[in-house]
């Protein structure tokens, strides 16, 4: 695309989810396992798997908070285990570059903890050109807020997708699980794999749905994977 295209383009949003898109596996459900009990993965698909009868329903923030409660301050331990366990899925600089050089937004909006998130980004070298949207605690308390800066428990990624709408921008989104679903669904471009996927396959969604393996695969995609 030549620069004077990409000065033309009308507003694009590239909305991210983390956990299993941008990095290898379930990041804040490993640091739960490993540092909180045993019991924390099936507690968070659990309440992950709500969603797909409810996309109203408050139990995945629910189950986040309550397991970030019981969670310590060892935080170099908890980053030190998710650089090791659940490192970057290969192409998210690639990604960050591509998007920035089409003049697309790129937001990550994620049901993660903002630590781990924010060291990934910035090992990565693109912590500046992402804007940040996830679980934030104060002690050890989680809280999640929308885009008018109030906490909810609702809702989430689909308020922050509904709010870059509504500014009048087109929102490609990037996701891998069943709580992405709902938001992805508003979106005129999809880059999804596993659950995203098939969920999305079998919800009969409209727009143009992508598969990737890795993020290198998105950014070779970003330019020509986009409504005319």
């Amino acid at each position: 695309m030549t620069a004077a295209a990409t000065s033309q383009r009308p507003r694009t949003i590239l909305q991210l989810d983390f956990d299993g898109t941008l990095v290898e596996g379930d990041a804040s459900t490993g640091i739960l396992e490993r540092f909180v009990g045993a019991e924390w993965p099936e507690r968070i698909n659990a309440a992950s798997r709500v969603l797909q009868t409810d996309a109203t329903s408050s139990a995945l923030i629910d189950a986040m908070t309550a397991g970030y409660a019981h969670l310590g301050t060892d935080f170099d331990a908890y980053i030190a285990y998710v650089r090791e366990f659940h490192p970057a899925r290969p192409g998210l600089r690639d990604l960050i570059d591509v998007a920035t050089g089409l003049g697309i937004e790129a937001h990550v909006v994620s049901n993660g903890f903002e630590f781990y998130i924010r060291d990934h980004l910035k090992t990565a070298g693109v912590e500046e050109h992402i804007e940040v949207h996830t679980g934030t605690a104060l002690g050890t308390e989680l809280s999640y807020v929308g885009p008018d800066r109030k906490p909810i428990r609702t809702r989430f990624k689909e308020r922050w997708t509904e709010h870059f709408r509504r500014s009048g921008a087109t929102v490609i989104y990037v996701g891998d699980g069943t709580s992405d679903i709902a938001a992805a669904s508003l979106c005129a471009v999809v880059f999804a794999r596993d659950s995203l996927l098939t969920g999305l396959g079998e919800s009969g969604y409209a727009g143009m749905l992508c598969r990737f393996e890795t993020l290198l695969d998105v950014a070779a995609g970003l330019d020509r994977c986009e409504p005319d």
